[in-house]
């Protein structure tokens, strides 16, 4: 299966896509020669969406980057004990919710965390399926992908079983029958790049996404409260 780099991803510029990883590395690990970076803006009325409940702050504070509109991140980094907490009112069966997090100071290694599809998640190792108990602090970004399957798929269904857990940002690489990747030219999705955020409001404690795809889904993160 051919793999892309960010590089070669479609709909996004190159530019674009160095910016973010520059970005992603300055908002974590301050490196000296990217401080200069300017992140989009944080809101600072981020009490405003939080909640406290069942001995959490519920949080919705999080941002869609402003130059690629298809990448989200918490506006707080998550930390260690962290639970991120997705779901979904409308998603096909072709489309990937992708939880990723940054292994190398420059960003270009990447580490997925989770996959959740509209039947939930693809590796589940929390307590909850909609829930993901975070392992430990880190730079931390969440993101849509597609893979359309040509005949609504095979016998094995439409949506890929795993995917492999390292990969560049913005890379997820499916594991799946060879009916499925007869059925769906998944180089040619991963050009296409991470499917677009059209909307995002906030509803109480919780963060409402729109894709252009047609896919609907709800975010927050709970943190607990200090004693």
């Amino acid at each position: 299966m051919e793999r892309r780099t960010l590089g070669e991803l479609e709909g996004f510029s190159l530019a674009s896509i160095l910016a973010l990883a520059i970005a992603i590395a300055s908002s974590v690990f301050g490196i000296g020669a990217i401080a200069q970076t300017v992140l989009p803006k944080v809101d600072v009325a981020a009490k405003e969406w939080e909640t406290r409940r069942g001995g959490y702050t519920i949080s919705s504070n999080f941002i869609v980057d402003s130059r690629m509109s298809a990448v989200i991140y918490p506006a707080e980094p998550f930390s260690k004990g962290d639970i991120f907490d997705f779901r979904t009112v409308r998603m096909a069966d072709d489309e990937y919710f992708v939880l990723q997090e940054c292994v190398s100071s420059d960003c270009t290694q990447g580490h997925i965390l989770q996959v959740w599809t509209r039947n939930g998640p693809l590796d589940q190792t929390g307590h909850a399926a909609n829930q993901f108990w975070i392992p430990h602090d880190g730079k931390m970004f969440m993101w849509m992908q597609r893979f359309p399957m040509s005949g609504g798929g095979s016998a094995s269904g439409s949506t890929f079983s795993g995917y492999e857990p390292m990969s560049p940002p913005l890379v997820l690489n499916p594991v799946g029958t060879p009916e499925q990747f007869h059925a769906c030219d998944v180089a040619a999705a991963q050009a296409k790049g991470p499917v677009k955020v059209i909307s995002n409001e906030h509803d109480g404690s919780q963060l409402k996404l729109r894709f252009e795809s047609g896919a609907t889904v709800f975010i927050q993160r709970l943190r607990a409260l200090s004693d």
